[in-house]
């Protein structure tokens, strides 16, 4: 949960010294940033740990083997549940290179893209350069590579529908906390003093998806969120509210087609299917 004494601060930095400036900080445990913009776009990534962020109707939960393209002036709030070691890129607002010959407004929307080895490796590579990098030579020619790498990134999907609706708005976070609730979708609507049949409505209207639908979709990305961390299945199938693995296995392999084991293999190898 958030509060004050969690909250971190944001750089202050009224404008870029170079094209690129890669942004590192250790993000404690249940940690977050407030609300906030740039005036420049950001590739928000972590090398290790899950990030969750925050747009207006829409969260995303960024994995090591993603990152979440945040155009320049876009409210946004990360949070971390279980620590993240962040490393992302603050480009200039004039770059343009996720623009593709269908959409030339594309570098002007939030995304999320799959990062590759090479893409991981570039960008630690450049956390270790001087703020005020040399304009010629190795350090600008790498920039230059990681800004081309970074236009040929996949676009990948991953973002949760969030309602912005009071009630429904504290009935996904309270959800989110405590992913081992199982109560019926019966008795969550009386919790928040409505129908099973207007929460249904209304939760429909505000997010493009059943609850049903919505609630197994966060399960899946708090499975994601929990595998990156050193739990074992059994642990995170009970932390989901699963009575064994099995079912927990079953579902994640219907909903990716690989087991639990796999995504962690995946991960640590850095290739994916």
């Amino acid at each position: 949960m958030n509060t004050p004494d969690n909250e971190l601060n944001l750089l202050t930095m009224q404008q870029l010294p170079r094209e690129v400036f890669v942004r590192q900080e250790e993000m404690p445990a249940r940690h977050f940033f407030p609300a906030h913009t740039h005036e420049w776009h950001q590739l928000l990534y972590a090398i290790s740990g899950v990030l969750v962020v925050t747009l207006e109707g829409e969260r995303y939960f960024i994995p090591p083997e993603q990152a979440i393209w945040l155009p320049a002036g876009c409210l946004h709030s990360v949070y971390t549940e279980f620590g993240a070691d962040l490393k992302s890129l603050y480009v200039d607002r004039s770059y343009r290179g996720l623009d593709t010959p269908d959409s030339f407004e594309r570098s002007q929307k939030s995304t999320v893209l799959h990062i590759t080895p090479l893409m991981r490796e570039l960008i630690k590579e450049a956390a270790g350069f001087a703020v005020e990098y040399p304009l010629e030579g190795y350090e600008n020619d790498l920039i230059q590579l990681l800004l081309q790498t970074l236009s040929r990134m996949r676009r990948e999907e991953g973002y949760l529908p969030w309602p912005t609706e009071k009630d429904l708005f504290q009935l996904c976070n309270r959800l989110y906390e405590q992913p081992d609730d199982t109560s019926s979708t019966a008795v969550l609507a009386q919790s928040v003093s409505m129908s099973q049949r207007t929460l249904d409505r209304k939760f429909r209207k505000e997010t493009g998806m059943s609850f049903k639908h919505w609630r197994l979709q966060l399960k899946m990305l708090k499975a994601i969120e929990l595998l990156n961390t050193g739990q074992s299945i059994t642990s995170i199938a009970l932390d989901l509210g699963y009575s064994s693995p099995s079912p927990f296995i079953y579902m994640f392999r219907e909903r990716t087609g690989i087991s639990p084991v796999q995504y962690r293999k995946q991960r640590e190898t850095g290739v994916s299917s």
